[in-house]
């Protein structure tokens, strides 16, 4: 991508793998294939990178905002021990009933998140794993690109069928690629 501007990343399917009981503590909590790589690789690119994701086990008393918030503090001393980065992490902690701004589809975070960085959507790219994410990124403004790593991966290109065209790979390593090339 020319002029990148940021990389937005979701957390579950991209940077670990995704749980249907959610992730509630970090023994639960396991990186991806290639994923700490694939950080360490755009950790020297000049942009800030950050976490966009949802986290409706809050809202649903599953798990208390300070556990998630104690998961991405450790997920980003992972991160960085391994040489990579991780800017932010923008969590919606609502249930999908709630109608909030920020849940994805919506894309309040990524408003948020381009708000706070002072960042034009058009330079930007999210990387996430799930039609939720590719609706986002597209009523944000930003670019996207969708991988097949979370629980979505199999539906993904039947979901995508109608919609414009976006990149559709196997992980967080390849789209990185993408974006490097």
């Amino acid at each position: 991508m020319n002029n990148l501007a940021a990389i937005f990343l979701d957390r579950d399917g991209v940077i670990n793998r995704e749980r249907s009981d959610y992730v509630k503590n970090w023994r639960e909590f396991q990186f991806l294939p290639n994923a700490l790589a694939a950080l360490r690789q755009i950790a020297t690119l000049p942009v800030p990178i950050l976490v966009m994701t949802n986290q409706s086990a809050i809202g649903r008393g599953i798990v208390s905002r300070s556990a998630v918030d104690a998961i991405h503090r450790q997920m980003q001393h992972e991160v960085a021990e391994a040489g990579g980065r991780i800017d932010q992490v923008f969590m919606c902690p609502h249930r999908p009933d709630e109608n909030c701004a920020c849940r994805k589809p919506r894309p309040g975070l990524l408003l948020q998140a381009l708000h706070q960085y002072d960042l034009p959507a058009a330079h930007t790219v999210f990387i996430g794993d799930s039609f939720t994410d590719f609706q986002a990124a597209q009523a944000a403004g930003c670019g996207s690109i969708l991988v097949r790593s979370g629980l979505q991966g199999p539906q993904l290109a039947a979901l995508l069928a109608d919609q414009p065209p976006v990149d559709l790979v196997d992980d967080l390593a390849a789209a990185i690629s993408l974006i490097l090339r």
